[in-house]
């Protein structure tokens, strides 16, 4: 069964960029850590920032074109746990970067950041 997601888990894209979620809901914490819910992974970016530990390499002849932004998870949300009446995120997770380039850039998740709950999908 699929781990819930937590702050401190990590999500990638899939050129090898990485970063740490640092945000969750305060309604559901695992082991003091606040879970994430689906829509609260949207909008994080690989390019750079505080939360990214390995910015997106990917490039083109053109220059370096990086995984801009998530969009929100299209697998691994919780049918069985929501936080808010918003489905818990799974580290089964997975869905479409922005790149300028490379339309078929996806993220998946890493690591959950805890593995003390785990559901079913």
């Amino acid at each position: 069964m699929p781990n819930v997601l937590v702050v401190g888990g990590k999500l990638k894209c899939k050129h090898g960029g990485m970063l740490e979620l640092s945000s969750g809901s305060s309604l559901l914490e695992i082991a003091g850590a606040a879970a994430i819910a689906a829509g609260m992974e949207a909008g994080l970016s690989f390019a750079g920032g505080p939360d990214v530990l390995v910015p997106c390499p990917w490039a083109t002849s053109a220059g370096p074109s990086p995984c801009t932004a998530t969009v929100a998870a299209t697998a691994g949300t919780s049918s069985l746990l929501s936080i808010g009446g918003v489905p818990a995120l799974l580290d089964s997770a997975s869905g479409q970067t922005v790149n300028a380039t490379d339309s078929g850039a996806t993220w998946s998740v890493d690591s959950a950041g805890q593995t003390l709950l785990s559901v079913d999908q």
